[in-house]
């Protein structure tokens, strides 16, 4: 199958990431597979003001069509818009993003078969009622956590697929590294977005530590603002591949505070380097996830529960390993291969 995906961006994250896999795990496979992205993502008329397209804009055209952080094997398209003219003929084409839907919901048939790789209730990116139509707009709808079947059900949209996403073993392994100190070393994702719950697991570590003072905060992701975090945290911007790994592996434990979630990969991919996980109920997380045995779970905006479970693995080293190590072994089923294969039976089934 000629299959084509369409990304609003090739910059760093975790949607780009996903899509990015199942454009390698596709052409092993033996299809021929493109991604393409606009340098300016325009003429949805739903949605993005002006000054944000204009820094989407600027920001694809410095990336030069250079994808530094993946090795993506598929080939790679930037155009200028995603206007029909600039999208060649395919047997499937697949938004990955709510403006996305809105072009692929108006192209000639000949661009393929009509997919929407669904990865959030991205109703935080834009307009809610202009997102939830796209989610009604005919395309086949595939999903990545049952929760997101379950939201979008909610709003009237029918589900074609639900398909967990994978981890990439290749990059995520356990891997021996040396501690430069005695410290307990706490991972925690950062982003800016407030859904993802950072103030409520820097409130659990503060309670946490008050305890146990020799608890280390790390972090990752992008840069974060002057002083909004606390002194002596050990910060690394955007890792990918190697780096990454090396950081879930030289932790005690991964905190996932987030109140929502289309997916949430950290945990698996911490789970995959046996790093102990502490999660939000949120996302994928119930589907990859066994309560009290692979991971400690509690409910999202639960500060006290979420400190209560940090201190439970703090406190309990024989807990701590015993839920890492079934961790790591619960997450050998969730393989790009196999999200592939099944993504592959789904496209299969209208061609």
């Amino acid at each position: 199958m000629r299959i084509i995906f369409l990304l609003p961006s090739i910059g760093i994250s975790g949607g780009s990431r996903v899509v990015f896999e199942y454009a390698n795990h596709l052409m092993k496979l033996g299809h021929k597979v493109t991604v393409i992205y606009p340098v300016f993502l325009t003429g949805t008329g739903e949605g993005r003001g002006h000054l944000r397209r204009y820094l989407s804009a600027v920001k694809n055209f410095k990336l030069k069509n250079d994808l530094n952080w993946f090795a993506l094997e598929a080939d790679l398209k930037r155009v200028p818009t995603l206007a029909e003219k600039y999208i060649p003929d395919a047997d499937v084409i697949v938004a990955t993003w709510w403006e996305t839907a809105y072009y692929v919901s108006r192209y000639n048939k000949s661009k393929g078969e009509k997919f929407y790789l669904v990865q959030h209730y991205e109703v935080w990116g834009g307009p809610k009622e202009k997102v939830e139509k796209t989610y009604k707009m005919g395309l086949y709808n595939i999903v990545i956590s049952s929760w997101l079947k379950n939201k979008l059900k909610e709003i009237g949209a029918r589900i074609e697929a639900v398909i967990l996403n994978g981890v990439n073993f290749q990059d995520f392994f356990p891997e021996k590294t040396e501690k430069k100190d005695d410290k307990f070393r706490i991972l925690i994702p950062y982003r800016r977005e407030k859904w993802k719950g950072i103030e409520d697991g820097l409130k659990a570590f503060e309670i946490a530590r008050k305890q146990y003072s020799n608890l280390r905060l790390v972090m990752f992701g992008p840069k974060p603002r002057k002083n909004e975090l606390p002194g002596n945290t050990e910060f690394h911007i955007f890792p990918v591949k190697d780096e990454l790994r090396k950081i879930y592996s030289s932790c005690d434990l991964l905190l996932f505070p987030s109140h929502c979630e289309g997916f949430g990969l950290p945990p698996l991919e911490a789970m995959a380097c046996k790093c102990a996980v502490v999660a939000t109920n949120v996302g994928a997380v119930p589907d990859y996830a066994i309560p009290g045995k692979t991971a400690l779970i509690s409910e999202p905006k639960d500060v006290k529960g979420l400190a209560q479970n940090i201190i439970k693995l703090v406190e309990n080293e024989e807990l701590r390993n015993e839920i890492a190590e079934n961790g790591y072994n619960y997450t050998k089923q969730f393989t790009w291969e196999r999200s592939a294969r099944e993504l592959e039976a789904v496209f299969e089934k209208y061609i």
